[in-house]
């Protein structure tokens, strides 16, 4: 089973230029050819692929004018040229934009060395960066049997992270047999509903921080563009939201852990986030609860550790319906948080609660996944 495993790393002075020749050299690369790919289509050429663009790129190391490329480790820049491709894939199966130019003032940069990648005392070792090795902290043990597949170094605001690819040799676990199932419920009020009544918290990092955050923006808007003080200003704006996504991302984490360790069948709601997000009114509030970043985690866990993720159909009315006769009430406004049902006479039913029990109902109901491991869409 494939895995990313994502380390912080400590690269001294000399190692920080190189990894930055690394981040120009492919970020170059994948402007010059996107460029080129464009211009040969025009043309006419619609075959240009990975391959031409790879036999390219050593006309390209052996000109004057380009003969930095070769400090580079030549994998990694051909591992641009493949993200590239990549990228134009997705584009023509429609599972993604069109290609975007990448420009060095973005805070993330990063780039790929797909082998001979190794790691011992707390150093990883990587082409080009083979004689002393960069300092790693190694906060998670990499599994003796695994094989290392490929490393990606990144920089995210002056910090430098690297995300090994592992293969653990760990065939993806037979279906657990289900014995417990939950329906899970997410709101903007409390963050998770499950139908066992738990209810995880909203922390609402970003409310919390916003008034810091406009301290900073506002000093950071007062300096003079280009200066080394206006520099500083926008790093501690950069600091501050890293600090809330990884406040955020360490949440959902721990929730998404306890509810996988926990639940051998997990019911979700199909939540259409970006629509979702044009309601300015809530935009903020949504965009702060991540839904789409926890269902992602819950999906490779759930993976991982031979789970079923049961989501439900987007348009089903969980919030309208009785949890104990099933009749249907009709919608109701936002500021009603009790269910009272005219039909069965059950009166102040938790409405989050609610609309989670129906979702666990809806879901068993419509699969039999005893033999299902992942994710299923009814």
């Amino acid at each position: 089973m494939l895995k990313a495993m994502k380390y912080r790393i400590y690269p001294n002075k000399s190692q920080k230029q190189l990894i930055e020749k690394h981040f120009g050299s492919t970020r170059f690369l994948y402007n010059y050819f996107l460029d080129y790919r464009q211009k040969e289509y025009a043309k006419g050429n619609k075959k240009i692929g990975y391959i031409i663009t790879q036999a390219e790129l050593t006309k390209l190391k052996k000109l004057d004018e380009y003969v930095w490329l070769n400090e580079c480790g030549s994998q990694s820049l051909q591992m641009a040229l493949r993200d590239l491709d990549s990228a134009y894939s997705r584009f023509f199966k429609k599972q993604g934009g069109y290609p975007k130019f990448k420009s060095k003032k973005h805070t993330h940069q990063s780039f790929t060395a797909p082998q001979n990648i190794k790691v011992a005392n707390n150093r990883v070792y990587l082409p080009k960066f083979t004689k002393e090795g960069i300092k790693v902290k190694l906060h998670r043990e990499i599994p003796k049997n695994a094989i290392l597949k490929q490393a990606t170094i990144s920089r995210q605001n002056n910090q430098y992270f690297i995300s090994i690819l592992i293969d653990d040799t760990i065939t993806i676990p037979k279906p657990i047999k289900a014995k417990n199932a939950v329906g899970l419920d997410m709101g903007i009020t409390d963050l998770i509903i499950t139908s066992d009544g738990k209810k995880y918290e909203n922390k609402k990092y970003f409310v919390k921080s916003q008034k810091q955050l406009k301290k900073l923006q506002r000093r950071l808007s007062k300096k003079k563009r280009g200066s080394n003080n206006r520099q500083k200003a926008k790093l501690r704006v950069q600091k501050l939201h890293t600090k809330i996504n990884n406040q955020r991302k360490d949440y959902l984490h721990k929730i998404s852990n306890e509810i996988t360790n926990q639940y051998d069948i997990i019911c979700l709601e199909t939540l259409g986030v970006r629509r979702m997000m044009s309601n300015g009114r809530l935009a903020k509030s949504i965009a702060d609860v991540a839904w789409s970043e926890f269902m992602r985690q819950l999906e490779y866990k759930a993976q991982w550790r031979g789970k079923t993720i049961l989501k439900i159909d987007k348009w089903f009315p969980s919030s309208q319906i009785c949890s104990n006769c099933g009749a249907s009430t009709g919608k109701k406004p936002l500021n009603i948080r009790k269910f009272d049902c005219p039909h069965c006479g059950k009166k102040d039913i938790d409405r989050d609660i609610n609309a989670s029990i129906n979702i666990k109902n809806y879901g068993l109901g419509q699969v039999d996944n005893r033999n299902t491991v992942g994710t299923i869409e009814i």
